[in-house]
């Protein structure tokens, strides 16, 4: 739902930061597709960063651009 390789909603990762923490390359490495895995492979890696809020910056959706 995220349209990952065609773009993405940064938004999306944004939002699951706000909920969640990111984890380390090394306990969780990219893979690049996520067919098969599960959240719980990951339930020993330790939080290493977490936002506390996001923003949209232009005013809103679809309204950012690179200019």
């Amino acid at each position: 739902m995220n349209e990952g390789c065609e773009g993405g909603w940064p938004q999306i990762n944004s939002f699951f930061m706000e909920r969640a923490y990111m984890v380390s390359e090394d306990c969780a490495p990219y893979k690049g597709k996520t067919k098969g895995g599960k959240c719980g492979d990951y339930e020993k890696c330790k939080p290493l960063a977490k936002i506390d809020s996001t923003h949209f910056v232009g005013g809103g959706w679809a309204e950012v651009s690179e200019k």
